[in-house]
């Protein structure tokens, strides 16, 4: 019996989970030769498809953007409730391409503060998609 075939929202929840838990598990190993750059632009991936998720449950279209503002201003169009915290990931949007390529991140205490919003945003995301818990700490 072939598996069961996941939908967009799910994929954009699982991706934006893979990279928060790749910032977390970066941010652990305290390894200087990781560039806080890269983990912050991990971070901002994960608002970015959490959001994503969120719009694509609801069915509501969006463009091919990385711009976390942008995609809080569709689900405020578009009636798609979204924590007042989730305002703060909006200080990530810089690392969506140029935090790739500058240097433009270097406090971990900052990273830390993100890692906290994103896996309280997740908990959101999981309740409203109806992502068992399990699978959710997993």
């Amino acid at each position: 019996m072939p598996g069961k075939f996941l939908h967009q929202y799910e994929i954009m929840f699982n991706k934006a989970t893979a990279d928060l838990t790749l910032s977390f598990y970066a941010l652990a190993l305290e390894d200087k030769a990781i560039d806080m750059d890269i983990i912050f632009f991990h971070l901002q991936q994960a608002a970015e498809k959490y959001l994503k998720c969120l719009l694509s449950f609801h069915g509501v279209h969006y463009e091919k953007i990385h711009d976390i503002k942008r995609l809080l201003g569709l689900c405020l169009s578009n009636e798609v409730v979204v924590p007042a915290y989730v305002e703060k990931l909006v200080e990530l949007n810089p690392y969506a391409v140029e935090g790739r390529y500058a240097v433009v991140a270097d406090d971990m205490a900052e990273a830390d503060v993100y890692v906290e919003l994103l896996n309280k945003f997740k908990l959101f995301v999981a309740g409203v998609i109806d992502i068992p818990e399990q699978r959710v700490d997993a």
